[in-house]
């Protein structure tokens, strides 16, 4: 536990956003996150989206903004994102299903613990960006943020449209019975492609498109057999580990 604590000292510490930057950050951010919502609402209303649609652009919308942020303002920017996430998600836990804006979020399929299944997404996105940030540079912490936010979140649109070829997936502690399809892990490597090249676009590194599509189609199966729920830790961390030994 003492480890635990200090590392979290440091690393906290070290990254801590300076009060400047929060001052003028933290209300655009906050804005930036209600206004994913309400766009998230008014396409729900504007195409019938369901939860597996409005879920995963809210999921898309936040880790784009992340990746943007670690290339423009590092760590610091992206912790001010989380406060402001947090403190949303926490509120449209506490209103539960007598909020519109909870419903985007919470799936049906996850019944009785909807909850739960933002709850565990949230921790695992908490605990992946700190690992992808703290062992790698920023360069792999983008990739992981652009897999996990990119690749992840086309899968279960393409999955819940097309999904024809489901496999199970392991749910830890609940009776929850979940699955994935092929056809959404197809497109999960796809875009991990994408994923993967907009980071070595930004800082110049050649692209050799063999080994980016080597990198998306290990992403792929890592998102593939990830436990229900924690996928946004091990994508994260596969990214960046990719991109860390693999690409760069």
């Amino acid at each position: 536990m003492a480890f635990i604590s200090s590392f979290f000292e440091f690393f906290f510490g070290k990254n801590f956003p300076e009060f400047q930057l929060i001052v003028w950050l933290f209300p655009l951010l906050f804005l930036y996150v209600i206004g994913v919502l309400l766009l998230d609402e008014w396409m729900k209303k504007l195409w019938s989206w369901k939860v597996g649609y409005t879920r995963k652009f809210f999921h898309f919308m936040i880790f784009a903004m992340a990746g943007g942020l670690q290339f423009w303002k590092g760590i610091p920017g992206v912790f001010i994102l989380g406060w402001a996430v947090s403190l949303i998600i926490l509120y449209l836990i506490w209103k539960g299903k007598t909020s519109k804006y909870y419903l985007l979020l919470a799936r049906l399929k996850d019944e009785p613990y909807p909850t739960r299944y933002i709850i565990y997404p949230y921790l695992a996105t908490f605990f992946g960006g700190i690992v992808s940030s703290f062992y790698f540079l920023p360069i792999a912490s983008i990739a992981g943020y652009l897999v996990a936010g990119l690749g992840d979140a086309i899968g279960e649109p393409v999955g819940t449209k097309w999904g024809k070829h489901q496999y199970p997936v392991f749910s830890w502690g609940s009776s929850v019975k979940s699955h994935r399809s092929v056809e959404g892990s197809l497109a999960v490597f796809l875009i991990s492609m994408l994923a993967f090249f907009i980071p070595m676009y930004l800082y110049q590194i050649p692209i050799e498109w063999y080994k980016i599509a080597i990198a998306a189609l290990i992403a792929a199966i890592v998102e593939g057999v990830s436990p229900h729920g924690w996928d946004n830790f091990t994508s994260q961390v596969a990214g960046a580990i990719l991109m860390s030994y693999f690409l760069v």
